[in-house]
């Protein structure tokens, strides 16, 4: 009987197919593709040149329009500086009272024949306020000569004795020493520390601001005319008495508020002089009883 091989898999070799290598291109068409990358190079760096070159052009181009347009201003700047045109010819000045209009143009710095464009209107401004008469102040220039300057100054309601006389305005404040030709018909408040006034700013203000509340309720009251305050004294306790009228009668108010109190001074004036009688002090300071009035007549 005839014997047949038989392959397992250990001694079966397979056979691999190596594939073969692809045929390189021919000369010339390896020469053509070096060409287009030549020539794509060479296009991509003469548009870098080209696009280089024109921000280069617009750059120059730009800076000489800034040097132009620097020298030009340049050139308008003097002749507006200098130019008869806008040599100031007309201020307008209002809302000065006390002060001359000439005193109000020389704290501001502004004068007629002046270059308009010299001075600022806000530097002008800032110049007046440096000016204790003045509250506010407003300066518009109007080209091509002219300024319009409007200001309002401090009211004086009253004159504070400390180491001199100085004046309080309408709104609590302490704007300047008395000097010749300043207002002297005013109350003159007395009693303050002058060491304590200045060194607590607290109790300055607070005082001040009663000193002013005191003055505006007695008004109200109808008795800034009719009973002038010669003196307000201020204790040290802080609480507060008026000498009034031409005899200095002597109304002890004690702390504020004041509305009422001075309302119960005026009722207790009509009744004394529907009787012709006056009074030499008149005392609204009773703190357990605030509706009780001690007075006494001469």
């Amino acid at each position: 009987m005839a014997k047949k091989s038989i392959q397992t898999g250990q001694n079966r070799r397979r056979k691999t197919s190596t594939p073969s290598a692809a045929p390189e291109p021919p000369l010339h068409t390896r020469i053509g593709a070096a060409v287009q990358v030549l020539r794509g190079s060479v296009s991509g760096k003469v548009g870098l040149i080209k696009t280089t070159v024109l921000w280069l052009s617009r750059a120059v181009a730009l800076a000489a329009m800034v040097a132009f347009f620097v020298a030009a201003g340049r050139l308008l700047e003097k002749h507006m500086h200098t130019s008869e045109a806008f040599a100031t010819r007309f201020i307008d000045v209002a809302g000065n009272e006390r002060l001359a209009s000439e005193t109000v143009l020389q704290a501001a710095g502004l004068a007629l024949g002046k270059n308009v464009f010299e001075l600022s209107p806000e530097e002008a401004e800032r110049r007046l306020l440096r000016h204790p008469w003045m509250a506010t102040a407003n300066v518009e220039r109007r080209l091509p000569n002219s300024y319009r300057v409007e200001v309002t100054e401090r009211e004086p309601v009253a004159l504070l004795a400390l180491d001199t006389l100085y004046l309080i305005s309408s709104d609590g404040g302490v704007f300047k020493s008395m000097e010749d030709g300043d207002p002297s018909d005013l109350p003159v408040v007395t009693g303050m520390d002058p060491e304590a006034f200045a060194r607590d700013r607290s109790l300055r203000t607070r005082l001040l601001v009663n000193v002013v509340s005191l003055l505006h309720d007695y008004r109200d009251a109808g008795l800034f005319r009719r009973e002038p305050i010669a003196e307000i004294h201020v204790a040290p306790d802080e609480s507060f008495s008026v000498y009034v009228g031409e005899d200095a009668t002597h109304v002890r108010l004690g702390k504020a508020p004041f509305r009422l109190k001075l309302r119960r001074f005026r009722r207790v004036l009509d009744r004394m002089r529907k009787e012709r009688l006056r009074p030499a002090y008149v005392y609204l300071d009773n703190v357990r009883r605030p509706d009780r009035v001690t007075v006494r007549a001469r």
